[in-house]
Parts: structure tokens; C-alpha cells; sequence
């Protein structure tokens, strides 16, 4: 096998992560991206390898540019999706956190219910 078929190889498995990855960001499967992103960091840095220790041809340069470029494309687009996503999750943590100072201030708790009122007043102390 040569070094260009090698190296297209891993070029193969950086786009079908990329569209994996892509499919798990809408799914909000967190965990998988992770995995699946060290993955990539291992065939990124085998193509880096490779592309150090050999020589292509000038046909071979555009191909892997072009291919290049057609991943950034869509390793943009994974970026954009994640950090849209992101923005939808922090406003609704923001909403619920919001919720939850609402409920604690203003919630009914019966054991607290009535204590700083006046229907707290106990007439007790009064001999009665």
C-alpha cells in the first residue's frame, strides 16, 4: 500500500467521524464525542506523520488540499452546532436556576409556611 492510499485512508476515517460526530452533537450523546474526538486526535496525528515523512507528487498535494479543506468545512460546522447547542443549554440552566431561587423564595414549605407571619402569633403567652 502506498503512502497516498495510506494517508487518503485516514482522510476516509476523519470524514466519517466528522459526520458521526456531527449525528451525536444532535443527539446531545456528550459522552461518545468525546471518544470519538480522541480518536480523531489519534488519526489527526498519524496523517501529520505521515504527510512529514513522505513525499507526494503534486496531483497528490491538491487531492489531500482539497480533501483538507472539505474537512474543515465540516469540522466548522460540528464547532457552530456544539456551540449553538451550548447556548441553548445555558439558558436553560440560567431559566431553571432562576426557577429554583423563585421556588425557594416563594414556595410554599409547609413547615415554614407561616413563621414571620402574623397568623404566626401564639396567645398562649397570654395565660389564656
Amino acid at each position: 500500500m502506498s503512502q497516498f492510499t495510506q494517508i487518503m485512508l485516514f482522510y476516509d476515517q476523519l470524514n466519517n467521524m466528522a459526520d458521526e460526530i456531527h449525528e451525536l452533537i444532535n443527539r446531545e450523546m456528550f459522552d461518545e464525542i468525546l471518544s470519538k474526538l480522541a480518536l480523531h486526535d489519534k488519526v489527526v496525528l498519524q496523517i501529520k506523520l505521515t504527510k512529514k515523512c513522505t513525499q507526494f507528487t503534486e496531483e497528490e498535494l491538491q487531492e489531500i488540499n482539497k480533501i483538507e479543506d472539505q474537512l474543515r468545512i465540516k469540522e466548522k460546522d460540528n464547532i457552530e452546532l456544539l456551540q449553538a447547542n451550548m447556548t441553548i443549554v445555558k439558558k436553560e440552566l440560567n431559566s431553571l436556576k432562576l426557577k429554583s431561587k423563585l421556588n425557594k423564595a416563594y414556595g410554599q414549605i409547609p413547615e415554614n409556611q407561616h413563621q414571620g407571619s402574623i397568623i404566626d402569633i401564639d396567645d398562649t403567652y397570654r395565660g389564656k
